[in-house]
């Protein structure tokens, strides 16, 4: 396989697993708090780290190795993942947990698309 190939596999698994995820735990806040507010601030905790680190994170992505990047960034949203799962499953978890580990994945995601898109660019031209 070829090294795009690799990568956009690498890819589809990750955001076919994440979207997943997302909307299962969508699904879960939705039953436990009843209330759209918590959806919102959902998004709200994971877009504004996202939003706020991008322009940090597209030159630091250049400086930086794009491969390491990407695994680094997969690591967090797995690492998010995997807590809220043993928190699910010990019973533990509540919609604040989610907040605080959207705000983590968030702030990783904001390395991942420039670190994507600047592997690709190279891999195909």
């Amino acid at each position: 396989m070829t090294g795009f190939t690799v990568v956009w596999l690498g890819q589809v698994v990750s955001l076919l697993g994440t979207s997943m995820t997302n909307f299962a735990i969508t699904i879960w806040a939705w039953e436990a708090t009843g209330k759209a507010t918590a959806l919102a601030l959902m998004q709200l905790f994971f877009f504004a780290p996202t939003i706020l680190m991008s322009p940090v994170a597209g030159a630091l992505v250049d400086r930086w190795s794009r491969k390491l990047v990407m695994i680094m960034s997969d690591l967090a949203a797995g690492l998010g993942t995997i807590t809220i799962f043993v928190l699910f499953s010990t019973g533990a978890l509540e919609v604040w947990h989610l907040y605080v580990i959207f705000a983590f994945m968030g702030a990783f995601q904001a390395f991942q698309f420039p670190a994507y898109s600047a592997a690709v660019s190279t891999m195909i031209s």
